[in-house]
């Protein structure tokens, strides 16, 4: 069972297609937005991934709440004032948008996979058992290194995948 990790949109509408092909083409089952949408018509666009369910957190940068929340409900998704913390795919997961008390929650090895984003750098690592994963912004005009990752969530293995 596959999901796809993003974060930091940032309604860089361009980058967010290239996004949702890549989930597409890798047969997600499950996406995970690790924050800063911005705006209810990047959520949309999620719902195009037919059959994966979409889970994301509100980062710093979400403006009307309220509507985004109506967006994503619309197309049966979720989205979570601070923090996620569920089971998906037997896997224990933890999702939050900024870096604060990552070290901790990792560390605490109550979660196979810890997501965060927000710092738009890259974090791929492992602690103890618990793999963390920041895919790094999906938005980067400058350098063009945006990046998703496509997580198998059966083994924990993943591809990091360029946009």
């Amino acid at each position: 069972m596959k999901a796809g990790v993003i974060s930091d949109t940032h309604d860089h509408h361009e980058n967010v297609l290239k996004a949702i092909d890549i989930f597409k083409e890798n047969k997600v089952s499950y996406i995970f937005h690790a924050g800063d949408l911005v705006a209810p018509f990047t959520a949309a666009a999620f719902a195009d991934v037919r059959g994966a369910e979409f889970i994301a957190v509100f980062g710093n940068n979400d403006g009307d709440r309220l509507l985004l929340s109506e967006k994503i409900q619309e197309f049966d998704g979720r989205i979570y004032p601070y923090c996620f913390k569920g089971e998906v795919g037997g896997r224990k997961i933890y999702m939050t948008h900024t870096e604060h008390h990552i070290e901790e929650v990792a560390g605490s090895q109550r979660y196979d996979l810890v997501i965060y984003g927000h710092t738009h750098e890259q974090d791929i690592r492992k602690v103890g058992e618990s793999l963390v994963l920041n895919p790094g912004e999906s938005t980067d005009w400058i350098t063009g290194s945006s990046h998703v990752i496509i997580l198998e969530l059966k083994d924990m293995s993943y591809e990091v995948k360029r946009l």
